[in-house]
């Protein structure tokens, strides 16, 4: 069902990102199965300040379908932040979120809707592939995430994390309660309820381009998950500090001893050597680790915004719909 001034049941928030190649297709399919499930429904597209024609797409997409929604984003912030504008400007009961890029096929919708449905102590239903068609390196990366999540964020013992989830409309707001300027949806979904489930879904091949996630990409959003939310890291360093501590003083003891008892005849080079590196490194380590808390510190304290809008469709259809309201009253004045 298009989009009008009835109760929106369920809004699908894609943040999108050279993706030009893949909404059309993307959108036809999302259309066709909630239409098929007589819902009402939005579908939420967000550019995030992509350099090819991917705003022109959404907007010839939102002529099309009234139920299309586009956004457009002043510069580059990230999936995250990109998702997080999505859920923010939704106005659905139930919020899906998924990719841009047709790995998660839109029909498996019915199955997310389905399973937060049959189960109304839940708040966010996962989505979990069967089988994964992501590169040896996210894979790495999402498995190691998921240890993190579950060390940092309390997640519950057993439920895997993907982009692909839907939620209740009181774990969108409470997860949109959180001010941080590095969000992670998911961390975020984890700190705010502990009633979530997993469902079962298909996970295709990339059909287009390739993913915004390499090795560094992935690196930061490991540190953003850990550094923007947890203190262990610091208190790590502090352990081992203590740890060193006591390692020399007990070898000091003990080449106290030696030299006590006769056993010294040579300097210990060898071992001054060692000790002085492996002090430069975990000194070096340890500044390295202040650096980035003292990063997102700044980056708090500034009040950096999350996003800013540029455009979004919706102005676009009311300066239409107001333009056309004009016309008509100019004619009845004639």
């Amino acid at each position: 069902m298009t989009r009008t001034d009835e109760k929106i049941e369920v809004s699908v928030v894609v943040p999108c990102f050279h993706s030009e190649a893949t909404l059309a297709e993307l959108v036809q399919q999302i259309h066709e199965v909630l239409e098929a499930l007589e819902l009402t429904f939005e579908i939420i597209l967000v550019n995030d300040a992509s350099t090819d024609g991917t705003w022109q797409t959404i907007q010839t997409l939102a002529a099309k379908y009234p139920a299309v929604r586009g956004l457009e984003l002043y510069f580059n912030t990230g999936q995250q932040r990109a998702t997080l504008c999505g859920m923010e400007q939704s106005l659905g009961e139930l919020v899906v979120t998924m990719d841009d890029d047709l790995q998660q096929p839109p029909a498996c919708l019915p199955t997310l809707v389905n399973a937060i449905r049959e189960q109304p102590d839940i708040d966010c239903v996962l989505g979990a592939y069967a089988s994964k068609q992501h590169n040896w390196i996210r894979n790495i990366g999402t498995a190691t995430m998921n240890q993190l999540f579950q060390m940092f964020y309390n997640k519950p013992k057993g439920i895997r994390t993907t982009t692909f989830r839907i939620m209740r409309r009181s774990l969108v707001e409470a997860a949109l309660q959180h001010a941080t300027t590095n969000p992670n949806v998911n961390p975020l979904i984890f700190r705010s309820t502990r009633r979530i489930a997993n469902v079962e879904v298909e996970h295709h091949a990339r059909l287009q381009g390739r993913s915004g996630y390499g090795v560094y990409g992935l690196v930061r959003l490991l540190l953003d998950n850990v550094l923007s939310v947890s203190a262990l890291p610091l208190q790590l360093v502090s352990v081992i500090g203590v740890f060193c501590l006591l390692a020399s003083m007990a070898l000091g003891t003990y080449y106290l001893y030696l030299y006590g008892s006769g056993q010294v005849n040579e300097p210990g080079f060898t071992t001054v050597v060692l000790l002085v590196i492996f002090f430069g490194g975990v000194t070096l380590f340890s500044i390295g680790l202040l650096g980035e808390y003292m990063i997102r510190i700044m980056d708090e304290v500034k009040g950096r915004p999350r996003y800013i809008l540029r455009d979004t469709t919706d102005c676009q259809a009311k300066s239409k719909a107001d333009e056309e309201e004009d016309h008509l009253q100019r004619h009845r004045s004639i």
